[in-house]
């Protein structure tokens, strides 16, 4: 069951090429990641393959059904409002079809006789399909994630889930599905340490061909079999995991870069002796046919351009200043947040570098929002304070992407103008479009920015606040390997406090404090990176059980 793409290009209506010619075949049962600078086509490549959108030219050729789960299923509520509908997106294009019939009669029956007596036809060839085994298998999925069973949970909306369930939830029913062929987009994003360690013992355990976009360090190295490596001007085949790509990408670049070296020294050989043999031609009427011959010699091999050029060792440039907040960055005291978690203590010095760990849905999230709000009172009880440091600036990285501008720019405004209200004038805009790798898209509009480059725009916006005091809630989420890389180094030498949510073992290793939140709502500390990370992993830990933990709760 491979995918086989063969001489595959596309272009969007502009004629702007999102894909060119690529080839490539993703072996049956094996795990092919695909990595690359956001807005390199990624996406594109995966909708190509799925089928929702028509190459340009080439074929691409695949055994079997196709499930494609997309980059952020489940949350624009289009086409997934319950857990069912969730679900129900793993199942073959017959089953999917045959599910949504049986819904839509479901809800007609009410009103309309005819749909009722219909129902029957659809149960027995929903029955007929396997579909009661699949409710059976739902039933294991729900009970799993949400505990709670099929029945109970079909009909809940999807939006009151976290992030964390939903993402469970799909990715789920797609690995459990009869469907062979799995195309994935970011199945790692919105998960929780818990849930990236299951998600990497599912891929392994696999015998489906899978092929997905991931840009998580730890996946990419255990998880995978091979990675296709697409870079904006060519694609390439890594056969191993992440643990070497880095230095098979070095490797490869010295050599293009040598071709390159190369093709310019012949190049100008060529020229040189064009030249001569023009000069001794202007001299000697013998030599203008060797004259002539030379400069078509030089002019064939200028005109065939030289070899592949190396991608670039970055594609973006942070500009983040910093500056002390103050001896304390911020203290809370008695801060909670009523049914996610008690009352606790919290003094958090200039430059700390926080990380907050916990399951999805204990409130991390929630804490970071309210944390962004430096005049909040938090918690009920008379002495619940929040207090930042005298000279705090703080600036909030939002893991949906959200980037606020003026109600005077139209929703469908340029990405020129939205970051050029920022930092009123369009020439500082576009230099820092342009640190950011994003020079192509300023006539863009945010939603038809990749998720990689809406994270981009919104670092931009975050620079321009200049904070000393930094809330970032999953901030690498859907950024590339090599942005992920510039991040780490920009916050690691930035004189700021740091306060973050991230899944990212990797990125973890930036930080020093480590505070942990658990299903109970209790709060403890640890300043050791492993054993945090380590009781992170666990599913529904209870932080009661780690007794040399310092407990922040305090009550």
């Amino acid at each position: 069951m491979s995918i086989d793409v063969n001489a595959v290009s596309f272009h969007y209506p502009d004629g702007t090429p999102a894909v060119d010619e690529l080839s490539f075949k993703a072996a049956s049962g094996v795990v092919t990641a695909i990595v690359g600078p956001n807005g390199v086509g990624k996406t594109t490549l995966l909708e190509l393959i799925a089928g929702d959108l028509n190459a340009s030219e080439g074929v691409i050729s695949i055994d079997g059904d196709v499930a494609y789960m997309r980059q952020n299923p489940g949350f624009d509520g289009s086409d997934t409002p319950t857990v069912g509908d969730a679900l129900a997106l793993g199942l073959s294009p017959e089953l999917r079809k045959q599910y949504a019939l049986l819904q839509d009669l479901f809800v007609r029956a009410a009103t309309d006789v005819d749909a009722g007596m219909a129902i029957g036809d659809a149960l027995d060839r929903w029955s007929g399909l396997g579909g009661y085994e699949i409710e059976a298998t739902f039933d294991q999925i729900t009970r799993t994630v949400l505990r709670e069973d099929y029945d109970s949970a079909r009909s809940r909306p999807l939006n009151q889930l976290s992030g964390g369930e939903r993402k469970r939830l799909i990715l789920n029913s797609f690995l459990v599905s009869p469907v062979p062929v799995l195309i994935l987009d970011e199945p790692d994003n919105f998960l929780d340490l818990h849930g990236k360690a299951w998600l990497d013992e599912q891929l392994r355990a696999s015998k489906k061909t899978i092929l997905m976009v991931s840009h998580d360090r730890s996946l990419l190295t255990t998880a995978v079999d091979r990675i296709l490596v697409l870079e904006h001007n060519s694609a390439w085949m890594h056969g191993g995991t992440y643990a070497t790509l880095p230095q098979a990408r070095q490797e490869r670049a010295e050599r293009l870069a040598k071709d390159v070296d190369r093709w310019n020294e012949e190049e100008r050989r060529l020229f040189r002796n064009y030249k001569i043999m023009k000069q001794r031609a202007s001299i000697s009427p013998d030599m203008a046919k060797r004259a002539d011959a030379a400069q078509s010699r030089w002019e064939r091999y200028r005109d065939a351009g030289p070899p592949l050029a190396p991608p670039p060792a970055k594609e973006i440039t942070t500009r983040f200043v910093g500056s002390r907040s103050g001896r304390v960055a911020l203290k809370a005291t008695n801060f909670e947040v009523p049914d996610l978690f008690l009352p606790f203590d919290l003094t958090i010095w200039n430059e700390d570098r926080v990380l907050l760990l916990g399951e999805n849905g204990v409130g991390k999230s929630t804490m970071l929002r309210m944390l962004r709000d430096t005049s909040l009172s938090v918690g009920e009880g008379l002495e619940a304070t929040l207090r930042f440091g005298p000279t705090a600036k703080v600036g909030y990285f939002s893991q949906d992407n959200s980037v606020s501008f003026s109600d005077l720019l139209p929703k469908d405004a340029p990405l020129l103008d939205v970051v050029g209200q920022r930092f009123g004038n369009e020439p500082a805009a576009r230099k820092a479009l342009g640190r950011y790798g994003l020079s192509n898209h300023v006539r863009h509009t945010m939603r038809e920015l990749s998720g990689g480059q809406k994270a981009r725009v919104q670092m931009i916006m975050l620079e321009t606040e200049q904070p000393n005091v930094l809330l970032l809630d999953e901030p690498t989420d859907n950024l590339d390997l090599e942005s992920i890389l510039s991040i780490e180094v920009a916050l690691s030498d930035l004189e700021a406090t740091l306060v973050c949510i991230s899944h990212d073992r990797e990125f973890a290793e930036i930080f020093d404090r480590f505070i942990l939140f658990d299903r109970d709502g209790m709060v403890a500390e640890s300043l050791d990176r492993d054993e945090a990370l380590s009781i992170a992993s666990h599913s529904n830990f209870s932080l009661l059980d780690f007794p040399k933990l310092e407990m922040l709760t305090s009550s």
